[in-house]
Formats: C-alpha cells, sequence, structure tokens
C-alpha cells in the first residue's frame, strides 16, 4: 500500500517555520493524512505532536517559550571545565516531561502510523530512529529502535534536541547495558527520506528550514563562542543534502527511462523486448525503485536566528511560522493541489 510521509529538519527555533507549514497543511489539506512522520533537532518534538494532531499545542510552545525555557546560557564560564556541555538544559527536560504525559505516550503507541526521532550515537557513530511503535531494525546506514515506555520516549526526544557542546548528550536508559549518549541527529548523518522510502513511501513531504541557495552570512566572527555556534549549526541542523539530491536524481532518471522505453515501442520494438534491454539484474541501479512524489517546502531566503537557533524569542517565531505558513500555501498551490 502507497504510504504519504512527512519529513522535517531540525533548526533550533527556525522550526517554527515548521509549525507554520503544519498549520497549512492540517487546516487546508486535510485529507493528506501522513503514515510515515519523523523529526530531529526541534523538529523531534514537532513529529509526535503533528502526529496527534496537536497544531494548536504546537502554535502554542512556539509563541509563548523564550530561551530561558529551554536552556540557561548564564552558566558558561562555570559549567565549562566539568561538564560534558556549555548550556544547562535542565528547563528542556521539565518541558519534555511536562508535554510527554503518560497519555501522550500510550496515543502514540496506538496510532497507526509510524513515527521517528533521530539521534546520533556519540558510541557508535550511527544514526538512530527512536520510534514508539516500529520495529527494530538495522540497515547498512541507520538503526530503528523501538522504545516501550515513555521515560525513553522522553531521552529520545531530548537527545534528539540536544545541540552537541552546548547541551549535554543524553543516554537512553532503556537501551543495552553498555554506554549509549545519543545528541541532535540532525546534518549529514540525518537521511529521513532515505527512511521513508524504506518504510514504502511514494509520496513524501519535506520541510526544510534553509533556502535552496544559502547566502552570505555577512558577519564577522569575533569570538571562540561565535564560530563554535556557526559551526555546530552548519554540522547539525538541516538534513543531509545528499538525501534530497539522490532522490530528485532517481526521480529524473526513472522518467527518462520511462520515456527512452516508449520511443523504443513507438520505433516497433516488442515491448518484451524492451524490457529484456533494460532489465540487468545484477547491474541495475534503477531495479524496484519508483518515481516518488516529492514535496520541498522551505524557505526562499535564510531565516535569521541567533546563537545558531537556540535563542527562542517570541516574536521572531510568530513571524517564522507565518511565513512558513505562507510558503506552504504559495509552493503546494502552485503545485495545482487544489
Amino acid at each position: 500500500m502507497a504510504k504519504t510521509a512527512l519529513v522535517i529538519s531540525g533548526g533550533g527555533s527556525r522550526t517554527a517555520f515548521a509549525v507554520g507549514a503544519l498549520k497549512y497543511l492540517y487546516t487546508q489539506r486535510p485529507a493528506i493524512e501522513f503514515d510515515i512522520i519523523c523529526g530531529t533537532g526541534t523538529s523531534a518534538l514537532i513529529a509526535p505532536l503533528a502526529a496527534l494532531g496537536e497544531i494548536d499545542l504546537l502554535e502554542k510552545l512556539f509563541t509563548s517559550n523564550s530561551t530561558a525555557d529551554i536552556v540557561n546560557t548564564s552558566t558558561l564560564m562555570q559549567r565549562f571545565p566539568h561538564h560534558n556541555s556549555l548550556y544547562n538544559a535542565t528547563a528542556l527536560t521539565l518541558k519534555i516531561n511536562n508535554i510527554f504525559s503518560e497519555a501522550r505516550f500510550h496515543a502514540l503507541e496506538q496510532l497507526d502510523k509510524e513515527i521517528f526521532v533521530t539521534g546520533y550515537c556519540l558510541q557508535t557513530n550511527r544514526t538512530t530512529y527512536f520510534s514508539p511503535r516500529s520495529r527494530n531494525t538495522v540497515q547498512k546506514d541507520y538503526d530503528v529502535v523501538t522504545l516501550h515506555d515513555n521515560n525513553s520516549f522522553r531521552e529520545a526526544v531530548l537527545a534528539s534536541i540536544s545541540m552537541p557542546v552546548f547541551m549535554p548528550p543524553v543516554a537512553v536508559a532503556s537501551l543495552p547495558d553498555h554506554v549509549q549518549q545519543f545528541t541532535n541527529g540532525g546534518g549529514e548523518y540525518y537521511n529521513p527520506i532515505k527512511l521513508a522510502i524504506d518504510k514504502g513511501a511514494t509520496t513524501i513531504y519535506a520541510i526544510l528550514l534553509t533556502p535552496a541557495d544559502p547566502e552570505e552570512d555577512g558577519i564577522e566572527f569575533k569570538s571562540l563562542l561565535d564560530v563554535l555556534e556557526k559551526q555546530i549549526d552548519i554540522h547539525t541542523n538541516g538534513m543531509s543534502p545528499t538525501d534530497l539530491k539522490m532522490t530528485q536524481f532517481f526521480n529524473e532518471a526513472i522518467t527518462y527511462l520511462d520515456a527512452v522505453k516508449e520511443n523504443m515501442k513507438q520505433a516497433g520494438i516488442p515491448a518484451p523486448a524492451v524490457n529484456n534491454y533494460f532489465d540487468l539484474p545484477a547491474n541495475n541501479p534503477f531495479r524496484d525503485k519508483k518515481v516518488i512524489n516529492l514535496h520541498i517546502i522551505r524557505p526562499k531566503a535564510a531565516l535569521r536566528v541567533q546563537l545558531g537557533g537556540l535563542e527562542f524569542i517570541p516574536e521572531e517565531m510568530k513571524m517564522m511560522m507565518k511565513n512558513g505558513e505562507e510558503t506552504a500555501a504559495e509552493i503546494l498551490e502552485k503545485k495545482g493541489m487544489q
């Protein structure tokens, strides 16, 4: 059965843009039902709540919380020599525990959907997709781990949001007894489109938080902290460029090959012969590949944030949310999705 997936990149406070896009999808395109939802970074908070249809709660979370509700940035110098992060994420831990009640976790387990939050393991150097109801899987490029209790799920969400260096890595208690610490699963190792295709998705909505063409920053970086924030922002937010490009490449290649086959048939070559020409099982990279109906929703210009997205300013997030809602409407209506 064909499935529809929603994948969301990470980006700290930028994910307010994704909330706006979801608001449009859920209110103006209610016929679209997502079978698979995947998030990382702050979108690990969004994915489960979107699966439950709690868009109003997401809007409230991203318009009423400020930086102090997420991380404590005032203890940097005291923490530097003795801790595994520069900032204290106790406030975020309490917020996640409050949001993901036992009732919500039970509701996620009962959904006829697969929800994934993404972490990167510092010990195994592998991307892990945590889920409250999917099956454990070990693939070449990633692991899928099923979490059967709410505390472990909360830990997974916290780990996914935790930006390395600035926020502490998180050990998921229910995993095997050897130490496994997880941090933000975004960046070059985050391949949610591949995950969705592996799970059977033929239609994918991808909400990205950066423009297609990166802009010049125009800022002179004068402090070590500024440079660190910039580098970590680059390497942990967003999703793997290869994930998107390979999907687009296969779409274009399959469409082209189908056109070539049709031309050969029109030229009088029997259909079985045409299929035999292209059916080389040992060397065919297109075997069993299908065109993916891919919808990309992303801002036209860079979303301006502070501290690499760790600065949460309600008024700015309201503007990003409005941007996301308007952008989703423009892109999907341009595609003729009435």
